[in-house]
């Protein structure tokens, strides 16, 4: 699991959809990445503040008047926080709040990970052509 998260957003997804499937892997297996659901490291509360306050056009007690110092849950692509809206003071929301460079870590991640089936098709196909790859 921790060598998931360090690896970044991509392979905990990938972690992720490993965590439920018993018919895999043993039960110590899941219960480690079932983690990676909602307990994966935070990021700075300071960088996702800023990044609500840009997405929203302005400071959090503009629309908020409370927010959760710490957010409630940390997964993959975000973190989610939990505030009460301004308004009426009584209703509660919860703000997910996407990781940053996110999207193009993802993108770069995937890229990686297309190469490398390719590389490994030309490689079935030239070693063991009997092997059928190609789902």
């Amino acid at each position: 699991r921790i060598d998931l998260q360090e690896l970044g957003p991509t392979f905990i997804k990938a972690g992720q959809m490993m965590s439920v499937r018993p018919d895999v892997l043993p039960p110590a297996t899941l219960e480690e990445l079932t983690k990676l659901q909602d307990s994966v490291e935070p990021f700075d509360t300071d960088v996702a503040v800023a990044q609500i306050e840009r997405e929203l056009g302005g400071p959090l007690g503009q629309f908020f008047s409370s927010i959760s110092q710490e957010p409630v849950a940390a997964a993959s692509l975000a973190q989610v926080y939990k505030a009460t809206l301004k308004d009426d003071n009584t209703t509660q929301v919860a703000i997910k709040v996407q990781r940053p460079n996110v999207l193009s870590t993802v993108s770069k991640d995937l890229y990686v990970l297309r190469r490398a089936a390719e590389v490994f098709q030309g490689l079935v196909e030239r070693f063991a052509p009997q092997q059928k790859t190609n789902y």
